[in-house]
């Protein structure tokens, strides 16, 4: 027994031809809707542009003098000057009596130190050096006994002790002017601060011996200056001439360290036919001519370049840099010597 199969009815025309309308239909809405969207912009490719080409400032390698020397400024100090100070041991200040640029005389006080009652404690003590002495005296006027005499003789040798050991004592405690001249050296003290042993306090110089004084940053500054070396100066606006008479390289060696370290950096100078009405302060600017080579190769600062402790310069070949080691010689703050590394024509490139 089988059963039969049902079959679908054929389609009508009308249905196919539907059919066939409704995919074209779709069909054409597609298109439609594509042509709606944007157009992308189309890439344009980048120029062509050939690069620059480099350029620098260079100097030609050529020959020329150079000449080294020493400026600044030097002041007028005095030959004869004394820092004062307090010997011993120190304490609290009880008093200044003078001011920078004071002119004093020889023996003028000038600080002193607390004391508490001291000064009248010798004072009292001079009351009592006198009284001995009378009654040594009067032992005298009456033939008293040998002994007698003796023991007065003692008291009296006691008692001017206790006076010198307090007079020395309070002449500790005061500065004196050792010398008359000009201050030039205060302290900033007030009453009641405490001062050190051999701390400075006062200076005191002699106007009439002044010198020219230079002290440089740095010792290296002058190794290449001699005693007798020509000094060119100006002071006030007007030129003058003078020699250096005490260099670093003609003093002996200084037991004192901090005077050691003090002669390594000074240079003492004299001035030729000096005006009148220089004071202890004034400056004068100073040069001295040290060392000069004549037709060497000589080139601007610019040009030099250094790197952990390598000096060289770049020179220009066609359109490329070379670097090239050198040997520096004289140098000053707008040249330098080439002692060996360069020839003449080279072109020397500049450091920006």
């Amino acid at each position: 027994m089988y059963r039969r199969q049902r079959t679908k009815p054929p389609l009508s025309k009308w249905t196919v031809t539907a059919k066939y309308a409704l995919v074209l239909l779709t069909a054409s809405a597609a298109l439609a809707g594509c042509s709606l969207l944007p157009r992308e912009p189309e890439v344009l490719q980048p120029p062509l542009v050939e690069p620059a080409l480099e350029q620098f400032d260079v100097v030609p390698v050529t020959r020329g003098d150079i000449q080294t020397s020493l400026k600044g400024t030097a002041y007028f100090v005095s030959s004869n000057a004394a820092p004062l100070s307090f010997k011993e041991s120190g304490g609290r200040v009880k008093a200044i009596a003078v001011t920078a640029g004071e002119e004093v005389k020889a023996g003028d006080l000038l600080a002193e130190l607390e004391t508490g009652d001291l000064e009248f404690q010798v004072r009292l003590q001079r009351l009592n050096v006198e009284r001995t002495k009378l009654l040594y005296k009067q032992a005298l006027a009456a033939d008293a006994s040998s002994t007698d005499i003796r023991l007065r003789e003692i008291d009296l040798e006691r008692e001017q002790m206790s006076l010198d050991a307090m007079q020395g004592r309070l002449d500790k405690s005061r500065l004196f002017a050792p010398i008359s001249g000009t201050v030039t050296f205060v302290e900033n003290l007030n009453a009641g601060d405490t001062v050190n042993a051999y701390q400075s306090i006062v200076t005191i110089a002699d106007p009439s011996n002044l010198k020219l004084t230079y002290v440089a940053a740095d010792s290296k500054e002058l190794f290449a200056v001699k005693t007798g070396m020509p000094v060119i100066l100006k002071y006030k606006g007007s030129n003058y001439t003078g020699e250096v008479v005490q260099s670093p390289s003609n003093i002996p060696a200084a037991a004192d360290n901090k005077k050691a370290e003090n002669n390594a950096v000074t240079v003492y100078m004299s001035m030729d036919n000096p005006p009148d009405g220089i004071h202890v302060g004034d400056s004068a600017d100073l040069t001295i001519e040290l060392q000069k080579r004549e037709n060497v190769i000589v080139l601007p600062r610019s040009a030099l370049r250094s790197y952990m402790g390598r000096s060289y310069v770049q020179i220009a070949e066609g359109e490329r840099r070379k670097e090239v080691d050198i040997e520096v010689g004289l140098s000053t703050p707008t040249a330098v010597e080439i002692v060996k590394g360069l020839e003449e024509g080279q072109q020397v490139i500049l450091s920006n």
